[in-house]
């Protein structure tokens, strides 16, 4: 199994009926092995919380005593983790097969991308669950009745006082967990959102095979020494924090784009009247780019775009620029606002596939003076041109005569 190595315990490690791996006799390093494979549990598990928490479970079941099993928790089931196990394969197929049924591969994208976050939020309070499990390991049975994330500093305290100690020290660990569980989902989950954006399915495979690396890479780590994946899992944690907010505001992006799509709001948005929800471009100053805001006057009148940093922190607002030349995008998505110049375009903000068709209309409610196609829609329109006039020799719009033998 993928996860074995970070579910913790030797390939020799005896199992107790209560599915808790018991602390190794006379090693000294215990302690800190224990810990090193909750670490890397907290930090693999979210790189593909649906195959994690299948394999974690199916490791479970597999590893527990036939007599055992009818004890184990309801993930470690073979109805839970071989359900997951067949739907991560179904999405993988859809990958490389999906494209050979028309109009399938991408709506497959769209409802995995929604489905990666349902089972990240289904998958956190199993790690929480075996992250005590790993570490109620460490300590013996009759000093604390809880064990796990309480730790063994609260064997001497008794009564309210010890009793609240403990809920303290669960709540404060758990709290730890789930913080690095959500920095490393949100990592991976921008990848997830990039496959179900990115318009070729070479890179869609390359971009699952990357994930699906890195994955077996911290298994592999911390199978060979609990040190050597908490090592891994450290830098692993490392870059997905430096890129929090990239991630997050490209998980907001998807899940926008990925829910208009699929409940068939692409289109119906209506650019006299309705808000103009947006996301910034490289050309606003001040919000990062894919920053989810409005377009909206300001107390000046001009156009501007107010934003939230991560969607609740107090609203700012960066302007459009007064008297800037407006044009609107026409992109195979969604469309575009942005600033003409004499080299080239500068985006200013993205609008939600609810306005796609509806160019002409938001470049009239924002003063744009143009539409313009986009380069993949130029690019479309000029395929089908040179089809149009391979085929049926005219650029007209009515076939022409077949030429005289």
């Amino acid at each position: 199994m993928v996860v074995a190595g970070l579910a913790g315990g030797a390939a020799s490690a005896q199992v107790a009926p209560s599915g808790v791996t018991p602390r190794p006799a006379g090693s000294p390093f215990a302690a800190g092995e224990e810990l090193a494979r909750a670490f890397a549990l907290a930090t693999g598990v979210p790189i593909s919380p649906l195959l994690g928490v299948s394999a974690l479970g199916a490791l479970r079941w597999w590893r527990a005593p036939e007599s055992a099993r009818a004890a184990l928790p309801w993930y470690a089931r073979p109805w839970f983790w071989g359900t997951g196990l067949a739907l991560v394969f179904l999405f993988a197929a859809n990958t490389t097969l999906g494209g050979l049924v028309p109009g399938l591969k991408k709506p497959m994208d769209f409802v995995e991308e929604h489905e990666n976050k349902v089972s990240a939020l289904l998958a956190s309070p199993i790690v929480v669950a075996e992250v005590e499990r790993l570490l109620s390991a460490l300590v013996p049975e009759p000093a604390v009745a809880g064990g796990g994330l309480a730790g063994a500093g609260l064997a001497s305290l008794s009564g309210p006082a010890g009793a609240a100690l403990e809920l303290l020290a669960r709540v404060g660990g758990a709290t730890l967990v789930l913080t690095i569980y959500a920095v490393v989902f949100l990592a991976f989950h921008a990848v997830q959102v990039l496959i179900a954006l990115s318009p070729s399915a070479l890179v869609d495979l390359g971009l699952r095979l990357s994930r699906l690396t890195l994955f077996g890479a911290a298994a592999a780590a911390s199978a060979v020494h609990p040190y050597l994946g908490a090592a891994y899992a450290l830098v692993l944690l490392t870059g997905c924090w430096l890129v929090a907010g990239w991630s997050f505001r490209l998980t907001v992006y998807g899940s926008v784009f990925s829910w208009e799509f699929l409940t068939g709001r692409a289109g119906t948005g209506d650019p006299a009247r309705a808000p103009l929800l947006a996301f910034a471009g490289k050309g606003l100053a001040g919000p990062p780019v894919r920053a989810l805001g409005h377009l909206d006057v300001d107390a000046g009148g001009d156009w501007s775009f107010r934003w939230r940093p991560w969607l609740v922190l107090p609203a700012r607002r960066a302007s459009l620029g007064g008297g800037a030349a407006l044009a609107i995008v026409r992109g195979a998505l969604s469309p575009r606002l942005v600033r003409t110049g004499a080299l080239r375009e500068t985006a200013l903000v993205r609008f939600p596939p609810r306005f796609r068709g509806a160019e002409a209309g938001l470049a009239e409610r924002v003063g744009a003076r143009e539409v313009l196609d986009g380069r993949i829609v130029r690019g479309l329109r000029a395929t089908w041109r040179w089809l149009r006039e391979f085929v049926l020799g005219t650029d007209g719009a009515e076939a022409a005569a077949p030429p005289a033998p």
